[in-house]
């Protein structure tokens, strides 16, 4: 990764920094109402279907939802996410796609652990949809991942920090 983006990335955020001093998660920033969904009109501004942040370190991540879809990818270090009581460990160069409405929890990362998050509005994978082959194992799962919320555990984890086409590609969009 471009060592000027990766020093971009690692800056402490004024969120963070409160964090650092003692602060907690503000689930005011992320939601709306009593229960943790984490809600698309606090992440991305009107007519946007997807949106990039920086991931929040230094504290556990409660347990909680989101009304979209997910995208972690982790530049440095590693991030932690329990998913279903299972540990998901996103490495350096890899990708955690989260469906609508999964519940999970973060573990706290360090300093040297640099993610990003991609929050998407299911619309956006529309044109995608109508270029996969309808009859695949993919299509079932993504079709699924889209517009189900039945399964709270739905998650793909891509190992892919070996695949430099896809580096690439997740650097492209984060310039």
């Amino acid at each position: 990764m471009d060592g000027r983006l990766l020093s971009a990335l690692a800056e402490i955020t004024e969120e963070e920094r409160a964090l650092l001093t003692g602060g907690r998660i503000e689930k005011e920033r992320y939601a709306a109402g009593r229960d943790f969904i984490v809600d698309r009109g606090k992440m991305l501004r009107r007519g946007e279907l997807i949106t990039l942040r920086p991931h929040t370190r230094f504290v556990d991540f409660p347990t909680h939802r989101h009304n979209f879809i997910e995208v972690m990818y982790v530049c440095a270090g590693s991030v932690a996410h329990l998913v279903g009581g299972r540990e998901v460990r996103v490495q350096a160069g890899e990708l955690l796609f989260l469906g609508r409405h999964t519940s999970h929890s973060i573990r706290a990362a360090g300093k040297g652990d640099i993610g990003v998050n991609l929050m998407i509005l299911p619309e956006f994978f529309d044109a995608a949809l109508t270029m996969l082959d309808k009859d695949s194992i993919l299509m079932d799962f993504i079709s699924g991942f889209l517009r189900r919320s039945d399964n709270p555990d739905q998650f793909l984890h891509f190992q892919v920090s070996q695949v430099p086409q896809i580096q690439n590609l997740v650097e492209n969009l984060l310039i």
